[in-house]
């Protein structure tokens, strides 16, 4: 499994929620409660860290931005 996880983000969209990957593929019982990651991006951030709640690195982008609107 690749360990850099990436969270997509609309263009308009400031909240997320998914589920950390390596949490509910591991060998170890994991409720999808605890593999949930919830969080917000500013509107106008392009990238985004977090990490879920056993500290597996989470990175948010967004997509869908041309570059002409990101920079008015």
């Amino acid at each position: 499994m690749n360990a850099t996880q990436h969270v997509w983000l609309r263009d308009d969209a400031t909240s997320y929620a998914a589920e950390c990957e390596i949490c509910l593929y591991a060998r170890e019982p994991t409720s999808s409660r605890e593999a949930q990651v919830t969080g917000t991006l500013r509107r106008n951030a392009d990238v985004g860290f977090t990490s879920c709640r056993r500290g597996h690195r989470i990175v948010v982008r967004r997509i869908g931005r041309s570059l002409a609107s990101a920079v008015y």
